[in-house]
């Protein structure tokens, strides 16, 4: 997981209700679509929560649909990821009505990747509760799409295949050849030779110009300890 989430568009829940026309019956559920506009292939390893009096959490996904040759093509299909997580264990208790939630990849069915859009499916069937939400909805890359890059082999190179190198090589050489064998992510690292050149150089002028620093005491306008009205200008 990464500190930073997924960038994703969250919108407004809905409430699902069934009417013939005359009444209105209140279903229970609501849904939460998030679509993710600024991400080409998103892949959600974690989904964190907390819990407002929502007994049961279901999470669907659309996933892109594969043509034969592997590239995407078709309709896309929707598979249920999460199917009824209980998020409080009696719907008419309060216990876990205000707990926070992680759900990572052992509660997935199929992995979330590949994917453009989630439905997220909010249950609670007990009439006690007026009203009935999750917040702080936050959705977090899988951990596998931040593994640490591999260092170059120039740093982890062998200690003894080094010192073999540092007999057979003069410094100059052997500067060169691991500036050559850096990797390219590296190459706009300066050149250490030219910036200790060029701190001797600073180094030198500011001894320069202290030694050319005069010990006589500059004047003031003063006159007896006091400021010379008439020796200061104003601007």
């Amino acid at each position: 997981m990464t500190d930073r989430p997924l960038h994703s568009h969250i919108k407004n829940p809905v409430i699902l209700t069934i009417s013939d026309g005359k009444t209105e019956f209140h279903s229970g559920c609501r849904v939460i679509d998030i679509n993710f506009p600024n991400i080409s292939n998103p892949e959600v390893g974690e989904i964190h929560f907390k819990n407002s009096y929502t007994a049961f959490i279901t999470v669907k996904a659309k996933f892109k649909a594969q043509a034969e040759n592997g590239d995407a093509g078709g309709d896309a299909k929707w598979k249920t990821c999460v199917r009824r997580f209980r998020l409080m264990p009696n719907p008419h208790m309060e216990e876990g009505s205000q707990d926070y939630f992680c759900l990572g990849k052992k509660h997935f069915m199929n992995e979330l990747s590949n994917i453009t859009q989630i439905r997220v499916i909010l249950q609670q069937p007990s009439p006690v509760w007026k009203d009935f939400r999750i917040e702080e909805l936050k959705l977090y890359r899988s951990a596998e799409m931040n593994k640490t890059p591999a260092l170059p082999s120039w740093l982890i190179e062998d200690s003894g295949k080094s010192k073999k190198s540092d007999h057979d090589l003069d410094n100059d050489s052997f500067c060169d050849k691991l500036r050559s064998e850096r990797s390219p992510c590296l190459a706009s690292v300066p050149n250490l030779e030219a910036i200790s050149s060029s701190l001797q150089h600073l180094w030198a002028l500011a001894e320069e110009v202290g030694a050319k620093q005069t010990e006589r005491a500059l004047g003031r306008y003063e006159v007896d300890g006091c400021y010379e009205i008439n020796l200061l200008s104003y601007t």
